[in-house]
């Protein structure tokens, strides 16, 4: 068995988070494909969801992302795998997001047991400053200040391989998992298009194939 880590000391201030829906009991054997050199930072199960999968991608910049992921496309690895990750796959939507918090992006420093994972949908881009403040502020008072928050990146994405979200706006939390997340006041709920959605991420242990 082994844990899908990226390591070092780096951080990653471009973050892709890919929410993957595999064919029902192919999550394992997806997890073992997807272990061929792309840049994961974590890869994790939706507690409930057997069939769901959380991968977060970092990289040092858009111009870094580009080239990682443009050689790794034109690569043997995928060339010989990609009609199979295909068949394990029912859907897969990647967001594009930037670090807010910590400013210079993600580390390697995940708690071991996983985390909570706050999804919002805004109205309107430039909501996303006042929503992170007031969040964090309600978050901190409950015990629960983001290990780390991103937005969704609003930018041309430069790798055709990779589609990702277009026209949303998103802010990502990632909290220690043992807390309750309170209901938003309404000034908060205004601001969204819907409910939040609150993920509970294992890390993934997968099969070495």
């Amino acid at each position: 068995m082994s844990m899908h880590w990226q390591g070092g000391n780096e951080s990653f201030p471009i973050v892709e988070i890919h929410d993957v829906r595999t064919e029902k009991f192919r999550a394992d054997r997806y997890l073992g494909l997807r272990a061929f050199g792309v840049p994961e930072i974590g890869q994790f199960r939706i507690a409930g969801e057997a069939d769901r999968l959380i991968s977060l991608r970092g990289f040092a910049s858009m111009e870094a992302r580009r080239k990682l992921l443009t050689e790794f496309h034109n690569g043997p690895d995928w060339a010989a795998q990609r009609r199979e990750v295909a068949d394990l796959t029912r859907s897969e939507e990647v967001v594009l997001t930037r670090a807010i918090t910590p400013a210079s992006g993600l580390r390697l420093t995940l708690p071991a047991d996983g985390v909570q994972m706050l999804v919002s949908e805004l109205r309107f881009p430039e909501q996303i400053g006042n929503y992170h403040l007031w969040l964090r502020l309600l978050l901190r008072k409950a015990g629960l200040d983001p290990i780390a928050a991103f937005a969704t990146l609003e930018s041309t994405n430069d790798v055709p391989a990779v589609p990702v979200v277009k026209n949303r706006t998103q802010h990502i939390a990632l909290l220690r998992r043992g807390g309750a997340v309170s209901v938003l006041p309404r000034e908060l709920r205004g601001m969204l298009r819907y409910a939040p959605e609150i993920l509970t991420l294992e890390p993934a242990l997968s099969l070495v194939w």
